[in-house]
């Protein structure tokens, strides 16, 4: 660049600015830089043809303007177009104050010439010459204006790039900025990404926990991420807001803090699903801790849909003592943990356990629901005939008594079983507090017991129904009696009495219709032998058909019954006394083929019987008797029958004569002294055993209970035809 070149740049720009790094563009190695950027902003101004005129040295000269207004503080910046506009009318002055002093210089000279030349021959050429000069000033003058309006246009121009030139400077500023504060951010991020490192994989550690079964370290690692992750937050939101900055500065890196906030977010959100999968499955997992036999057998699929494992897996050896152990510390493994997450209260940790064991009773239920009997229902006499056969084709299916009484054992075991020890387990898991009004009115326990009872007599009411066998239903009686007194002692023996009382009044028909179909039978036999006996009066004669009917009720090779002194004692003297003064043997009876039939048929009954009384407990003492009295009241109408039967046909024989007086005679003793003397013994040793006093297994002491087998009215009929033979 010229000295010429440097000095009119100083002029319209000023020695300050120019001044600026030396003048130097090879000492300025970011010049070109500048050129190039004022290139990509400013392609009009450059593109001038002016510009391009001015050649490089045009082109430095703004460059160094760009740099030196890059270099000024905002408030300077904005303060810039005012100082170009002062230096314009400084400019516009000086070069108007020059173009006079120009003008006026040739005046002077031309009247140095006219006071010389005044004297001289050729005054009228310097006319011409003031006239040249003033068109000289006139045409100076037009280039000064001409110029001027140049530099106003320049300036104006000028304005407008400072104007764009402050836009993007205020802009670049803003940018800055917002890099300042994102590069504080990832250096608070750098500085917890330990911390964040963890973070991530705590979701994967958690679901690892879970699966297999550490759940207490899955609950300290929910807490754990919890709290840091809240920490986290708090801390990057703290250090963000205490950088410098304005409110907009801040707004622009609120996108960058909402990333990182969402981020440890997303992994306390992942935690927390993992944590609340845990819990329900927890809860789940109470469901499936329930009786580990063939009652109860537990399924690993279903535990594996869960995802759950660690605490047991089923076994179906667990019954008894040990299963009931194993199963104490399971549920009280997960009640512990659930009361460890703090999302339930005790009131509703106790009602999320009694639920769970409701529903392990009903996966149970759904067990035995293979073995469960088909229930018999009577047929409709109202449907149709094609209904009528469907029925009758139901019935055919109907499971035996045998199948309905197991299927009853089992699963009245194994709810007496689970309700037991659901009671264990609450009273341990649920420990009342001192001084705590723990009642059934009050107590959640209690409810589910009531109900639970209530569903299981609406269960097995109807299957009880279908029990005909007395020996199988006595033996589920003390099945019942077994568990009452556990039960008892903890009142919560809810379905205790009107299952005993349903077995009793089901075991009362079993023992009371066994004897009526034998007596029923007996009472057929006999009258078959006196229409036999009707047929054919030749009887005394030997006939064929009487004696095969007679058969049936005394042996023809029988010896003949000697009563000694039976009849010493009178009748009126009482029926035990004259009972004691004879006795038919059982083996004695065999000679009697119906009577001996009735025998075993009665032993059979009153066996059950004493089962049942063996098994009444002591607080069923007012069942027990009723039962006693109401099986005396049967035995001795059926007696009476049977005796009446007999009667008749006595009558007959007196009537015909013959030889068959002496075998009804036989068989008259044979039912008094052997079938009736038997059976009051076989009962009233039934009845001793609910009394306090004991009696002989062969003595006839009497009792209250069973003083209505010796009544005369069973017998009485038949001592006629016995004094007459």
């Amino acid at each position: 660049m010229t000295q010429q070149s440097q000095t009119d740049l100083e002029s319209l720009y000023g020695s300050s600015f120019y001044g600026y790094g030396g003048g130097n563009l090879a000492a300025d190695k970011d010049l070109p830089e500048y050129a190039q950027l004022c290139r990509r902003l400013f392609p009009t101004l450059l593109n001038h043809d002016e510009f391009e005129a001015g050649g490089p040295e045009r082109e430095e000269a703004l460059a160094r303007y760009f740099k030196y207004l890059t270099s000024l503080p905002l408030s300077s910046l904005k303060m810039e177009p005012a100082l170009l506009k002062g230096d314009l009318q400084r400019i516009s002055n000086e070069l108007t104050t020059l173009l006079l002093k120009e003008s006026f210089r040739p005046n002077a000279s031309a009247k140095e010439t006219e006071n010389d030349l005044a004297f001289s021959p050729g005054y009228e050429k310097t006319e011409d010459a003031y006239v040249s000069a003033f068109g000289a000033v006139s045409v100076m003058n037009k280039a000064a204006v001409s110029t001027a309006s140049r530099l106003g246009s320049e300036l104006v121009e000028t304005q407008e790039i400072v104007g764009r030139l402050e836009t993007v400077c205020g802009l670049f500023a803003h940018e800055m900025a917002e890099l300042d504060q994102r590069a504080r951010l990832i250096h608070q991020v750098l500085d917890k990404q330990d911390l964040i490192t963890r973070i991530v994989e705590l979701p994967r550690v958690m679901q690892m926990c879970v699966a297999g079964g550490y759940f207490e370290e899955a609950v300290e690692i929910a807490e754990h991420v919890r709290l840091t992750g809240d920490r986290l937050v708090a801390d990057i939101g703290d250090a963000v807001q205490t950088l410098p900055g304005s409110k907009n500065e801040f707004r622009a890196t609120a996108g960058s803090i909402d990333k990182l906030v969402g981020f440890v977010g997303m992994i306390q959100k992942h935690v927390q699903a993992e944590y609340e999968a845990m819990v329900l499955g927890l809860c789940r997992e109470l469901s499936y801790t329930r009786l580990g036999s063939s009652v109860a057998a537990q399924t690993v699929q279903s535990r594996q849909q869960l995802g759950i494992s660690g605490l047991g897996e089923p076994s179906g050896e667990a019954s008894g003592f040990d299963g009931s152990v194993k199963r104490m510390s399971q549920v009280a493994k997960i009640v512990s943990i659930l009361r460890s997450v703090g999302m339930f209260s005790e009131d509703e940790l106790r009602m999320l356990y009694l639920r769970s064991r409701w529903s392990a009773w009903l996966a149970t239920e759904e067990s035995l629901s293979g073995f469960a009997p088909s229930v018999f229902q009577p047929p409709n006499t109202t449907l149709s005939p094609l209904a009528g056969a469907t029925k009758r084709g139901e019935q055919e299916k109907s499971s035996s008594a045998a199948e309905v009484c197991a299927y009853l054992a089992k699963y009245i075991d194994g709810f007496f079983l689970w309700l037991a020890e659901v009671d264990m387990q609450y009273e341990t898991l649920f420990a009342a507090k001192a001084g705590s009004d723990k009642t059934l009115a009050n107590d959640p326990f209690a409810d589910l017991a009531l109900y639970s009872s209530q569903q299981f007599i609406h269960s097995v009411v109807p299957l009880l129904a279908q029990l005909t066998d007395a020996s199988g239903i006595s033996s589920l009686d003390s099945l019942v009696t077994s568990h009452a007194r556990t039960l008892a002692r903890r009142k919560i023996d809810f379905a205790v009495p009107v299952l005993v009382q349903t077995l009793h009044e089901r075991a009362f028909v079993s023992i009371a219709s066994g004897i009526e179909q034998a007596v029923a039978s007996a009472c057929e036999s006999i009258l078959a032998v006196e229409r036999a006996l009707l047929r054919d009066f030749a009887v005394s004669d030997g006939s064929l058909a009487a004696e095969q009917a007679w058969e049936q009720l005394a042996v023809p090779t029988r010896p003949s019954v000697e009563l000694g002194d039976a009849f010493s004692v009178d009748i009126a003297d009482g029926p035990i006394r004259f009972l004691s003064q004879y006795r038919v043997s059982p083996i004695g009876l065999l000679q009697y083929p119906l009577l001996s039939q009735l025998l075993h048929a009665f032993r059979d009954s009153l066996h059950s019987l004493r089962i049942l009384v063996l098994a009444g407990d002591s607080a069923d003492s007012d069942e027990v008797p009723i039962l006693l009295s109401m099986a005396s009241v049967v035995l001795e109408s059926e007696l009476i029958k049977l005796g009446e039967s007999i009667a008749s046909l006595c009558s007959k024989v007196e009537s015909v004569g013959g030889r068959c007086k002496g075998a009804a005679r036989d068989v008259c003793l044979a039912f008094v002294f052997g079938l009736v003397r038997h059976v009051a013994e076989i009962f009233e040793g039934i009845a001793s055993l609910n009394e306090p006093m004991s009696y002989s297994d062969v003595g006839l002491d009497g009792g209250d209970l069973a003083s209505a087998l010796y009544s005369a009215d069973v017998f009485s009929p038949l001592l006629r035809f016995i004094h007459k033979n």
